[in-house]
């Protein structure tokens, strides 16, 4: 806003709140040098400095309220000089209190700098980036279209149909085996239609849903889909098939390219670890018919973050903030995910 600009561009920083400034800019250069979470942890302790985060407003408050006091008097006596000289003193102390205050906006800005760059080193995500394992040059608009295209079940909405957001990574299964994965959302919007008895459209609402999930490159198994929201498959996982495992066939669906390929590839073995699989997660699991590429889509947020909010007014409250930071949907996916994968 244009008057947020003139009150920056006039602003007086207090000698008083130079301390908090230098911490404010400590902290930026921290998050830029680490190379990991762990030394973003290790640089705020000890810290060797003021720890203050947080701004001393008192003297621009008090100065406000002064001068709205001073105002008044105005409006007891107009025409009195000494009233029309507290009108000045007092809009001259409002003036003071508006250039001297400090809002809160950089240190909420450098807090969440930190909260999003020690999630991205603890868990090693690239943000906006593709998996090496397809190279970094791919257009970002063609790669979310061309992940889209590799399974059907990214067909729903009908006015928008988006990955708005993924970061790659690597994983590292029980075998030591490196896994090239990107973490994902995915949003869509459908219509809700109300009508009357007689069929005529009243209102039509647009809901926004989302859903998250992770493809797996370089991975064997192939031509396979296993759901456990019951629901069908468009092409090519037209074929459902019924396991021989009992408790299997409760919890979960199983559809693949053809009948002869689901014999082959659903064995005991495989079919006991999809069970395991979605005794922890709920959602559709995908093989390519082709290529060697599975996804996983459901309906945790797998970039939810897991915290204890509380206010952060200094370095050491900073650190245990920051200390608490994971995202748990992400953790139990990977792990139930890599112990899948393991091979026996």
């Amino acid at each position: 806003m244009p008057i947020d600009s003139v009150r920056h561009s006039i602003h007086i920083r207090r000698k008083k709140n130079a301390v908090v400034f230098n911490n404010i800019d400590r902290l930026k250069e921290l998050g830029r040098q680490a190379r990991s979470h762990q030394d973003i942890l290790d640089g705020l302790h000890p810290w060797n400095a003021n720890h203050t985060l947080k701004f001393d407003n008192k003297l621009p408050l008090l100065l406000g309220i002064l001068g709205a006091i001073l105002s008044l008097a105005i409006f007891i006596s107009p025409s009195n000089i000494w009233a029309q000289l507290c009108l000045f003193a007092g809009c001259s102390a409002i003036f003071w209190s508006y250039i001297t205050y400090e809002d809160n906006e950089e240190i909420q800005s450098v807090t969440s700098y930190l909260e999003k760059t020690i999630i991205a080193k603890k868990y090693q995500l690239e943000f906006n980036r593709p998996p090496p394992y397809l190279g970094h040059t791919i257009n970002a608009h063609l790669f979310t279209v061309y992940l889209k295209n590799l399974f059907p079940i990214f067909n729903r909405g009908y006015h928008s149909n988006n990955i708005d957001s993924y970061a790659s990574t690597t994983w590292i299964d029980h075998q030591g085996i490196e896994r090239s994965v990107l973490i994902f959302s995915y949003s869509y919007v459908t219509e809700a239609i109300e009508k009357q008895q007689h069929g005529v459209t009243l209102k039509t609402t647009e809901i926004e849903k989302r859903l998250w999930g992770a493809f797996i490159f370089n991975i064997d198994i192939q031509g396979l889909a296993v759901t456990s929201i019951s629901k069908k498959f468009n092409y090519p996982y037209l074929h459902e098939w019924q396991s021989n495992y009992i408790a299997a066939n409760r919890k979960i669906d199983f559809f693949g390219t053809s009948d002869m390929h689901l014999a082959k590839t659903l064995t005991p073995v495989l079919t006991l670890k999809l069970a395991n699989f979605f005794n922890h997660q709920n959602g559709e699991l995908l093989f390519h018919p082709d290529k060697n590429v599975m996804c996983f889509m459901g309906a945790k947020n797998l970039f939810q973050i897991s915290k204890n909010d509380k206010t952060v007014e200094d370095i050491s409250a900073l650190r245990g903030h920051l200390r608490t930071f994971k995202l748990p949907h992400l953790e139990q996916l990977q792990r139930d995910l890599m112990l899948f994968l393991t091979k026996d």
